[in-house]
C-alpha cells in the first residue's frame, strides 16, 4: 500500500527517472503516494490526478491533510509569530498548510514556523472564475511543467485555475483536451473562461476575442488576440484550432 506524503518544499519537481527531465511540478502540502523509496529518490503519483514520477525524498514529509491555503501571490513563513524575524521559507499561491495552532495573529504550521492570517484562506473556499486565478501569473515566466508562480506552462495555468475553483483535471493539454468540458462550434460566440486547444498546447479566453496563455513564444504568461495566436501557430507548424471546450460552471 503506499504511503502517503506532503510536500515540504516551497515546490517539488516530478520527474520522468531519477536526475531526469521535469514532468510536472507539487505545491507545498501537495499530497505523494510513494509506492517505493530508491535511495534519494521516492518513485510513486500525486495525489488527486494520479500524475505519476519520481521526486526527491528530501522533498516530502508526512503530517495531517492542509486545512488552510495560500491565497496571496506567496507567503512567508516565519520562525517566530513576528514580521520582523528572517522568514524560513517563502510559499506560493495555492500551496496547502496543515495548521496545528494560533498565535495572535499567526498560525502555527504542523511544518514548523508561522504564517501571517491576512495571507491564507480555508482550503473549502474557491474561485468559480477561472480567469480571475489564471490572470494572477499574468508576466509569470514560461517554464516547461511548471505549475507554480516561479515558472508556470500553459496546462499548468489550466491546471492552478481549475484548482482555485475546486475542479479536478488532468495535468497535461492532450488529456485536458479530451477530459474537460463540452465542445462548441467555431462558429458560437466564444465565452470568458473558454479553453482554446491545439495540438499540445492549451489558453483560455479573457474575453470573446482575447487569449490568457503560458507560451513558449512569449515565454510568459500573456495576453494575446485569439486571431493573431491561431495564425502565429499555423504559421509556426503547431497546426491549427483542435477543439474549443466550455466548462459547465
Amino acid at each position: 500500500m503506499a504511503d502517503l506524503r506532503r510536500v515540504c518544499q516551497p515546490v517539488t519537481n516530478i520527474l520522468d527517472v531519477p536526475h531526469g527531465l521535469l514532468q510536472r511540478q507539487m505545491l507545498f502540502g501537495d499530497g505523494f503516494h510513494v509506492d517505493r523509496v530508491d535511495g534519494d529518490w521516492a518513485f510513486g503519483a500525486r495525489m488527486g490526478d494520479g500524475y505519476a514520477g519520481v521526486v526527491s525524498i528530501a522533498d516530502l514529509a508526512g503530517w495531517a491533510d492542509p486545512t488552510v491555503v495560500v491565497r496571496d501571490l506567496g507567503a512567508h513563513v516565519y520562525p517566530l509569530p513576528d514580521i520582523k524575524t528572517v522568514p524560513m521559507m517563502h510559499l506560493p499561491f495555492q500551496a496547502g498548510l496543515t495548521v496545528v495552532g494560533e498565535q495572535g495573529d499567526f498560525v502555527e504550521l504542523a511544518a514548523g514556523g508561522f504564517v501571517h492570517q491576512m495571507q491564507i484562506a480555508p482550503i473549502s473556499e474557491v474561485e468559480p472564475d477561472l480567469v480571475r486565478t489564471a490572470e494572477r501569473y499574468l508576466g509569470v515566466p514560461y517554464l516547461w511543467g511548471g505549475n507554480a508562480q516561479y515558472g508556470i506552462d500553459c496546462s499548468g495555468l489550466v491546471s492552478a485555475a481549475l484548482r482555485g475553483a475546486g475542479i479536478s483535471g488532468p495535468a497535461d493539454s492532450g488529456p485536458q483536451e479530451t477530459e474537460l468540458g463540452r465542445l462548441i462550434s467555431a462558429g458560437d460566440t466564444l465565452m470568458r473562461g473558454d479553453l482554446i486547444f491545439w495540438r499540445g498546447h492549451v489558453g483560455l479566453m479573457y474575453s470573446d476575442e482575447l487569449l490568457l496563455h503560458a507560451n513558449g513564444h512569449h515565454m510568459r504568461v500573456a495576453f494575446e488576440p485569439l486571431a493573431h495566436a491561431e495564425e502565429r501557430i499555423l504559421a509556426s507548424g503547431g497546426g491549427a484550432i483542435t477543439a474549443r471546450k466550455r466548462l459547465p460552471i
